[in-house]
Parts: C-alpha cells; sequence; structure tokens
C-alpha cells in the first residue's frame, strides 16, 4: 500500500467521519430544541452551542429531565438504527456503509458520553443527574458503566470495521490489518476531531469532551483488530482512489451548516 492509497483510504474516510458527526449532532441539536419548545422556553442557537434565555426559576424537574436527555435518547435511537444498516450491509462494498459504521460511533458516543461528561463535569446531561440527587457515588458508578459500555462496544465492532476492507481489497492479510484500521479508523479520528475542534471553536470542556470520546470505542477496535487468518472478499478488481463527490458532499454540507449557524438564532 503506497502514500497515494493510503491517502485516499484515510481522506474518504475522514470525510465520511466529519458527515456522519454533524448529522448526528444537528439531530442532537434540534430533539434539544423541539424539548425546549413543549415548554415554551425561548433560547438562542449557533454553530456550536445552544443558550436558554430564561431566569433559573423557570426551571422544573421535568424541564430539565426532558430538555436535557432529548437529545441524549435521539442519539440512542439513531444508533440502534445506524448499526442494524451497518450489520446488513457490512458484506457489501462501497463506501455508503462506511458512514453508517461512524454514524454509530458518533450516535453512542454522544449519547454515554453526555452521561459521562455530565456526572464529571455537571453539565448538560449532568443537569439531570443534579435534580434527580444523584450522589457522587451515583455518578462515578454512571461513569465507569458508561466508559466500560463504549470500550466493549470498540472490541465488538472490530470485525465490522476491518470487513470495510472490501471497499478497496480483494483479500486482507492478517499483517494488514493494523495498518488499515490506521488509515481508516484511527487517523481519521484524530483529524476528524482537530477539524470539529477547529469548526465549533470555542467551546466548554464539556461539549470539547463529547468530541473526544469515540476515541473509547475506536482504540479497543484498533487494538484488537490484528488477528491471524487471511480475509477473502470478492474477486472483481478494485482501485483505491479518493471519492471526489464524497468530499464535495462533505464540504457542501459542513459549509452550509458554517455559514446558517455562523450568527445566532432566537427561537
Amino acid at each position: 500500500m503506497n502514500l497515494a492509497e493510503k491517502s485516499a483510504i484515510t481522506i474518504n474516510s475522514l470525510m465520511l467521519y466529519l458527515l456522519a458527526y454533524f448529522f448526528v449532532f444537528i439531530g442532537h441539536q434540534a430533539f434539544t430544541v423541539l424539548a425546549a419548545y413543549i415548554f415554551s422556553y425561548p433560547l438562542q442557537v449557533n454553530y456550536t452551542e445552544i443558550y436558554f434565555l430564561v431566569y433559573k426559576y423557570a426551571w422544573t424537574f421535568d424541564s430539565v429531565k426532558i430538555i436535557y436527555s432529548a437529545g441524549p435518547i435521539f442519539c440512542v435511537l439513531l444508533a440502534i438504527f445506524m448499526i442494524v444498516v451497518a450489520f446488513r450491509f457490512r458484506e457489501y462494498d462501497g463506501l455508503l456503509k462506511v458512514f453508517f459504521q461512524w454514524g454509530f460511533v458518533h450516535s453512542i458516543s454522544l449519547t454515554l458520553g453526555s452521561a459521562i461528561a455530565g456526572a464529571l463535569l455537571d453539565e448538560g446531561f449532568g443537569h439531570v443527574l443534579m435534580w434527580m440527587y444523584t450522589p457522587d457515588t451515583g455518578k462515578l458508578i454512571v461513569t465507569l458503566i458508561g466508559l466500560f459500555a463504549l470500550a466493549a462496544l470498540g472490541f465488538a465492532l472490530t470485525r465490522l470495521f476491518v470487513l470495510s476492507a472490501n471497499t478497496y481489497y480483494n483479500q486482507l492479510a492478517f499483517e494488514q490489518r493494523r495498518r488499515f484500521l490506521f488509515q481508516q479508523l484511527l487517523l481519521p479520528y484524530l483529524i476528524g476531531s482537530a477539524v470539529i475542534f477547529g469548526l465549533r471553536f470555542p467551546m466548554d470542556y464539556y461539549e470539547l469532551f463529547r468530541i473526544l470520546i469515540p476515541v473509547i470505542v475506536i482504540l479497543p477496535s484498533f487494538i484488537s483488530g490484528g488477528g491471524s487468518t487471511v480475509l477473502y472478499f470478492d474477486e472483481e478488481p478494485k482501485t483505491i482512489k479518493i471519492s471526489s463527490s464524497l468530499i464535495a458532499a462533505a464540504f457542501s454540507f459542513i459549509l452550509a451548516y458554517r455559514i446558517i449557524l455562523n450568527f445566532p438564532i432566537k427561537i
């Protein structure tokens, strides 16, 4: 695998990583806005955050519970959809299935990441825990369960990520697996996280934590992805190249999101 082929795999996966992230993130924000609308709470939305324009005494347990849980609940449902589609088409070649794989990673990361970051920082979903008078021991348990669940999912998803190599190869030797996973998983995560941080800057530690949390899924998959057997795919000749249409779609989608929400919108 030469440099051009490595770059093609990384760039294609990076574009799908960014597309999946902003798709999930926008859905998460939209459901939070809808939940706030139920309680007639005025708010302001920009490219990185939602500001609730209400006095502290206007909050109730029901409003806190529903508003700060709406986004994570949406992400749970989306994660189920994403993983079902990803598994259904795991043996088909093509780049689209990688979008669903990344979509699952982002959806489950925003769900469990919200719980973990909220328990640690008392922000976001942490407000729900505070209004439930969750003790520090309970928050620690939430954090540990969340981290364990993400790591366990990472190990469970290893084969799914490895099978995505059938888009580029007719066969994948065991000594090639980690090199492929580095280009397909680890490098897009590192670059993608930096790009997302730059696009959403400035942000608080809660949001930064939620951007970085996918590493708890990705690292176990990368570590356990070595294997000891050769994987054989279909025999149809394949070429490894950058998808220009994918780059155009990612840039158009992200640019539109950034321009539309560059100036705060009051709702």
